[in-house]
């Protein structure tokens, strides 16, 4: 009896892999898809069941960081924030770890909440003191609260007298 219910559970498990999409197919799909902004929810779909049915697959980060860039350009702020600290609980050594970090502390910016901001921009320089985004944090720190227009001042050389 154990081993038809072992075979019969077999049997199943390998009716659903058959049906299911390819890693290759659904990390295809839903990267195509994050380019136009009226594809994104067939990004949303085919890179969450990517992350889902191949958690460990190589690309795992990247469908992350990718899925975080979506859910950021619909506004959807706390979601792409979860999307990036999942990047980098996962994967604290992934080459987009850097970009994700960065990416939380802009949402905060965005979103008014500047401590939060200074905090994320300051893990960028701590964490990743090697990164090219380690300037764009420091003067994003220095900035904060001013809107763009203030973040360099003016120069009077050009102007006659």
């Amino acid at each position: 009896m154990n081993h038809r219910i072992w075979g019969l559970m077999l049997v199943l498990v390998l009716v659903q892999a058959c049906g299911r999409e390819s890693a290759d197919e659904l990390f295809s799909k839903g990267e195509a898809a994050t380019h136009n902004d009226a594809t994104y929810a067939t990004a949303e779909e085919h890179l969450d069941k990517f992350l889902t049915y191949y958690p460990d697959d190589p690309r795992a980060d990247l469908a992350l960081h990718a899925l975080g860039r979506v859910l950021m350009s619909q506004q959807r702020h706390p979601e792409a924030v979860g999307r990036y600290e999942a990047l980098l609980r996962r994967f604290p050594k992934s080459r987009y770890a850097d970009q994700a970090q960065f990416m939380i502390a802009y949402i905060y910016d965005q979103d008014g909440k500047l401590e939060e901001a200074r905090v994320a921009y300051q893990k960028v320089i701590d964490t990743f003191p090697n990164s090219e985004l380690v300037d764009d944090a420091q003067i994003s720190i220095a900035n904060l609260g001013k809107v763009p227009e203030a973040w360099f001042p003016v120069s009077d050389a050009g102007s006659e007298p």
